[in-house]
């Protein structure tokens, strides 16, 4: 469903990140302001960052990842939205075309919800297969908080 975005990751850095298991949430995004971190620099204030500064997290600082949501786009359009562990797509990808937004490859068209997201537990359903979303309804309204201020509030900022 996600394109393989969840995947298993390693960091080695012996002396300064120690050997450990965990599922935290860690984007690709994140590694631009995690070096940063390491380093000591600055990030630029006049874009917005995607990214989190992780190394506090990698470093044993602190036990949890500094990221709990991330949001999924298919050119401009919000599609996915990761919470903990869950997934919520906003729009359902199917490799043939149906009439309603048309892509090149192998994801013809992309079918929205209307309210009614896919809900995977990752963690239970790691293949995504049983949606959800019918016993855990309360799961979608988590994942508007942080559509309306990372995406909706940064659009503001920079339009």
């Amino acid at each position: 469903w996600e394109g393989s975005i969840r995947t298993a990751g390693m960091i080695k850095w012996p002396g300064r990140i120690e050997p450990d298991v965990t599922n935290g949430m860690f984007s690709t995004m994140d590694f631009m302001p995690t070096f940063a971190g390491f380093v000591g620099a600055e990030m630029p204030t006049d874009r917005p960052i995607d990214g989190v500064d992780q190394s506090a997290w990698l470093l044993g600082e602190q036990e949890t990842s500094n990221r709990e949501h991330l949001l999924t786009f298919i050119g401009g359009d919000l599609v996915a939205v990761r919470w903990r562990h869950y997934r919520i797509y906003l729009q359902e990808v199917v490799p043939s075309g149906s009439g309603y937004v048309r892509m090149g490859g192998t994801q013809a068209s992309r079918i929205p919800k209307n309210g009614y997201p896919l809900v995977f537990n990752i963690e239970a359903d790691p293949r995504e297969e049983h949606d959800t979303g019918p016993t855990e309804s309360w799961v979608v309204g988590k994942y508007l908080p942080f559509v309306m201020k990372a995406l909706v509030a940064a659009l503001r900022e920079f339009p």
